[in-house]
């Protein structure tokens, strides 16, 4: 099992561990899932700033202009959260699909050419 990373957070720590536990990763996968556990501590850190922030809330211009940069960056890390974990995932299920799902496959892909087999079949 690969060293968990210097600095991680509570967060970031389970989401290492429990993907360890369940994947096996390339050195190149490694280094995407310790990016998207910094991203998963980053996340939880804007959380905690909005959700402070929105207790708050006052018709004041400024905190708005605030916030909606902190609603903009939290979509950001979001999105590039969700793209990393695509791409390990991607690399898990296209290295053996069968190891990933036993019916044959692990996408929408796999999923139509079973309907179409199984059309085709009877």
């Amino acid at each position: 099992m690969s060293e968990e990373p210097v600095g991680l957070g509570e967060r970031g720590q389970r989401m290492w561990r429990d993907s360890l536990a369940i994947w096996s990763l390339t050195p190149a996968h490694l280094v995407l899932l310790e990016e998207a556990c910094r991203i998963a501590d980053r996340l939880e850190v804007l959380d905690s700033i909005l959700r402070a922030a929105s207790s708050n809330v006052n018709p004041d211009v400024a905190q708005f202009a605030d916030m909606s940069g902190l609603l903009a960056e939290s979509r950001q890390q979001s999105g590039a959260l969700k793209a990393l974990l695509a791409e390990i995932r991607q690399g898990q299920y296209g290295a053996s699909p069968a190891a990933v799902d036993p019916a044959g496959g692990a996408g929408v892909s796999d999923l139509t050419a079973r309907i179409a087999r199984k059309q085709a079949e009877g």
